[in-house]
């Protein structure tokens, strides 16, 4: 009687497997061909706990964006297999897209757990870390990545861009360096260069770098931004237009775009142009630049002799920043245009109790205040 239990349960057994298989291989082949629909309506015709048909019941409901159904079943599959590497890899994407991070981080621990070599595992590690704010933990899985695989740009990308954000630049060039042995011409680690020169202020070497860019790519907003802004610094104004222009084209309306086209007109001798440049940086800037603006908006209708606008420029210039240098601007101004001194000398005298230190300004205001006997 016995044998006879055991020989119906083989069958049993036997016969559930081929059914089994059978379902598995009528999925697969609507699956092949993106029918998750149809594919779904035929794992779904019997309960089973069969990993097979879960991993496949699993993936139909995360292609078709049903991502919570998807990832139960994932969880049902690991209870009866804890170590399926496809599971654990494809649930853990799941949780990231459900923004649960740090269920998405257990799964990848599990999978080092299971492949400590795998440079993926940590680089994703990193990425996952970077969501939750953890900008250490995100350094740390982007450098084990890297010592795993030194040919990984996205891990060196990632920590090149913490260790600039912490201007750790000597570190972050090392790591930039090291990954464009692999890949010379990869645009966003050479535009990561860039960016690195650029906060370093070598402004010559950002040139170079997106020049050699540009030569084998499109312009985009992001190198025009860069180059146009690092002609400004290193004085080479005439190439400054031909970047802001395109970044205006664009549909950019930057407050610095409008100061640098400010200033290479004031620069080439176009103060009208200059004056409306500046004028409209001053109007669109919500930034700690407002003052700056106001103030080159001041000297450009100084320039043109225009001294109330150059009064009312100056005044706004220093309510956004208090500056003491710009007291010194307001008495020049007032002194220059109005008769009665009274108000300019007021400027003058507030210009020299402030703590500004620039030596010809306030030597400037000392004489004025003893000409006009008040020193």
């Amino acid at each position: 009687m016995k044998n006879l239990i055991t020989v119906l349960a083989f069958f049993v057994s036997v016969t559930a497997i081929a059914q089994d298989a059978e379902l598995i291989r009528r999925a697969d082949s609507l699956m092949s061909n993106q029918q998750f629909q149809k594919a779904l309506a035929v794992l779904e015709k019997e309960d089973t706990s069969s990993v097979g048909i879960l991993m496949r019941l699993a993936q139909c409901n995360s292609a078709l964006g049903i991502s919570r159904i998807a990832i139960k079943l994932y969880e049902k599959l690991l209870v009866i297999d804890p170590v399926n590497v496809t599971a654990l890899s494809h649930v853990a994407q799941l949780y990231v897209r459900d923004y649960n991070p740090k269920m998405a981080l257990i799964c990848y621990y599990s999978l080092m757990r299971l492949d400590s070599t795998n440079g993926y595992y940590y680089r994703q590690a990193g990425n996952i870390s970077l969501t939750i704010e953890d900008q250490p933990g995100a350094a740390a899985w982007y450098e084990l990545a890297i010592q795993l695989n030194p040919a990984d740009l996205e891990a060196a990308l990632g920590l090149a861009n913490l260790l600039l954000q912490d201007e750790r630049y000597a570190q972050a060039d090392s790591v930039i360096e090291k990954a464009l042995r692999f890949d010379p011409e990869s645009r966003p680690m050479r535009l990561m260069k860039a960016r690195s020169a650029y906060d370093q202020r070598n402004y010559d070497l950002v040139i170079s770098v997106v020049n050699g860019i540009l030569e084998k790519a499109d312009t985009t907003q992001i190198y025009a931004r860069l180059l146009g802004t690092s002609y400004f610094h290193t004085k080479q104004y005439a190439f400054v237009v031909p970047c802001m222009e395109f970044l205006l084209h664009a549909g950019q309306e930057d407050d610095r775009i409008f100061y640098y086209l400010g200033i290479e007109a004031r620069e080439r001798g176009d103060l009208m142009s200059s004056v409306a440049y500046l004028r409209k940086a001053a109007e669109v800037s919500i930034s700690e630049n407002t003052s700056i603006y106001f103030s080159h908006l001041g000297q450009g209708y100084e320039d043109l002799k225009d001294y109330p606008k150059a009064i009312k420029a100056y005044r706004d210039a220093y309510n956004h920043s208090e500056k003491g240098i710009l007291l010194y601007h307001l008495a020049r101004n007032y002194d220059a245009y109005y008769k009665d001194k009274d108000v300019a000398l007021k400027y003058y005298e507030r210009y020299l109790e402030s703590d500004d230190t620039v030596r010809r300004a306030k030597e400037y205001a000392r004489r004025r205040l003893q000409e006009m006997g008040k020193f």
